[in-house]
């Protein structure tokens, strides 16, 4: 009996010692930070897979930061409702994802880079580009996200594995936005294209994909020419990809009954088009992308099952939106005015 109890007393000992920690990460002037910089982070022992990394919101680093064990990474959002108050967390060097089941969230960042397998960005804002950097990388998963720049893969000869679902994916330079793909999957995104130069014949919104689900998503190159189009003619003429229920902008629609073609330009028909980040890209009252999904829903990027938020901030965990404190004491106290909201989205 008293040996059943020892085994026990162990097991649970056991079981508290390896229970996740979080850990908070900021500059060393901010009172109750445990590391730094993520780098330093990854460098302790003290820090094991399943922990998850709180990234203060005076965390600024532009150097680049390895992530090499199996963390939740979780920002401060990128909501910009509050300008003048609201400070974030960013990342202005590469974020290199090399271990596996990684989850970064609410992050604004710069560049990310896979290297590995089963990875999640979701939430956040990217400010330039996110690619599979390892030819022998698994599938990764980006959901809910606004991009302003491109998603690849390794490279045009050695294709990688994207879940993309629930994006706003917006590029201006030009580039091609989606490309170096082989079974994927691109769901319920809004990707539009602004790029104005007609010379370029490989700007496109996707290209070199293939054997990929392409279903649900509002693909726009809003200024159209002959050369620079929503999607490449290899991708049109087949190699295993779905083609269904997109909103496109090129007029041609033979051989795809189950899409709409001829939106480009279309913007204001199709959306809002007011408000910061994916706010602009609500539909419109008449839009043609309303109740067209395949599952009778909506279109693009707020549909779906990852609906993109109206701010990237963590859900349901509380956060100031705003604090004001008076100039002067009124009866010794000092007015302080704290207002407290949650991202239920």
């Amino acid at each position: 009996m008293k040996k059943m109890m020892l085994s026990v007393l162990l097991l649970l000992m056991a079981a508290v010692g390896t229970q996740a920690k979080s850990w908070k990460i900021g500059p060393n002037s901010v009172v109750g930070m445990d590391f730094a910089s993520i780098n330093a982070a990854m460098e302790s022992a003290k820090v094991l897979t399943g922990d998850t990394l709180f990234l203060d919101q005076f965390y600024k680093d532009g150097s680049e930061q390895n992530v090499t064990k199996q963390v939740v990474i979780i920002g401060t959002g990128y909501d910009t409702s509050f300008s003048d108050e609201q400070v974030v967390a960013s990342l202005t060097g590469a974020l290199n994802l090399k271990a596996n089941n990684v989850v970064v969230k609410s992050v604004w960042l710069y560049d990310v880079y896979f290297y590995n397998d089963d990875c999640t960005l979701e939430r956040c804002y990217v400010a330039s580009n996110v690619q599979t950097k390892s030819a022998t990388a698994g599938m990764n998963h980006i959901y809910s996200c606004y991009i302003v720049g491109t998603i690849q893969g390794y490279s045009g000869s050695q294709f990688s594995q994207l879940d993309i679902q629930n994006n706003a994916i917006v590029c201006y330079d030009p580039r091609t936005q989606i490309q170096h793909l082989t079974s994927s999957v691109i769901d319920h995104n809004t990707i539009v294209n602004y790029n104005t130069d007609y010379y370029y014949d490989w700007c496109y919104c996707l290209y070199n994909i293939n054997n990929t689900s392409v279903t649900n998503n509002i693909i726009l190159r809003v200024f159209d020419s002959y050369y620079n189009r929503d999607i490449n003619y290899f991708f049109e003429d087949g190699y295993g990809n779905t083609l269904e229920h997109n909103i496109l902008s090129r007029s041609d629609g033979s051989g795809f009954p189950t899409n709409k073609f001829g939106y480009g330009g279309s913007v204001s028909e199709l959306f809002v088009s007011t408000g910061n980040y994916s706010n602009y890209y609500k539909l419109a009252e008449k839009s043609a992308a309303k109740g067209y999904a395949t599952d009778g829903g909506d279109v693009g990027c707020h549909g779906g099952m990852f609906g993109c938020p109206s701010g990237g901030r963590p859900q349901y965990i509380p956060y100031f939106s705003k604090v004001t404190v008076g100039s002067r004491t009124e009866n010794g106290k000092l007015p302080v005015s704290v207002s407290v909201k949650i991202q239920d989205e």
